[in-house]
């Protein structure tokens, strides 16, 4: 059975152009996911969440959180954080 957050996130992505080729790097993500892209634990993505990582939506019961890849990435390099495929 398919979830409400699969559903909204499948409805995201028929809105977006197709136009562009889709890769990690342009999606808007969950805080879950986030987790799995940067194959951290939710502890650690909470000491980023303190130490200024970038969010486009806060999250609470109900609402996702969400994430713009491209500027955490930048956020991460831009504090000599790695996450793993980045030596």
């Amino acid at each position: 059975m398919k979830t409400s957050n699969y559903l909204r996130q499948a409805k995201r992505r028929s809105h977006r152009p197709t136009t562009e080729k889709s890769n990690w790097q342009d999606k808007i993500i969950g805080k879950n996911h986030l987790i799995s892209v940067l194959d951290i634990n939710r502890a650690q993505l909470e000491v980023w969440l303190k130490s200024g990582m970038p969010v486009l939506k806060t999250g609470n019961h109900g609402n996702e959180w969400e994430f713009d890849l491209v500027a955490v990435k930048a956020w991460l390099q831009s504090n000599h954080l790695n996450h793993p495929g980045e030596a």
